[in-house]
């Protein structure tokens, strides 16, 4: 009985569960240069199973330019977080590699789409990387 009851109470959040999608495109400079290869993630956060990878291993291009996009299947509203690491330091003199800053931005709740295709793009914009943010912090240094 006990465990016919775990196995209902499990699947009904699944077969509830819709697919859900963001995507962001921006530009990011540092030292009014574009901002080349700066690596970047997107994820669903905090959601009671914890969160989910919506896309990693993505880049800036050449002139600075990004779009990411990914998908989850959640029964909540996904929390979406981009993640921005880079080495454009404020202080380039007291910062230096291999130390990395992490940036976060939460993606606003009217820019998740329903559907694996997100249908709305949260257009972040132009972010200059040399000046200070806030949610910034220093992150893997070794």
């Amino acid at each position: 009985m006990k465990t016919l009851l775990l196995v209902i109470f499990t699947a009904i959040p699944l077969v509830y569960c819709s697919k859900q999608s963001i995507r962001i495109t921006g530009k990011l400079e540092c030292r009014g240069k574009p901002a080349q290869f700066v690596e970047l993630q997107l994820l669903a956060w905090g959601n009671i199973l914890g969160s989910a990878i919506l896309a990693e291993n993505v880049f800036t291009d050449a002139d600075g330019y990004f779009d990411i996009s990914g998908y989850a299947d959640q029964y909540f509203t996904i929390s979406g977080r981009l993640w921005i690491w880079h080495t454009c330091f404020f202080d380039a003199s007291v910062q230096k590699d291999p130390c990395k800053n992490w940036l976060e931005f939460k993606v606003p709740d009217d820019f998740v789409s329903q559907g694996a295709i997100p249908l709305l793009t949260w257009p972040l914009g132009f972010i200059d990387l040399e000046k200070e943010q806030r949610n910034e912090h220093l992150d893997k240094c070794q």
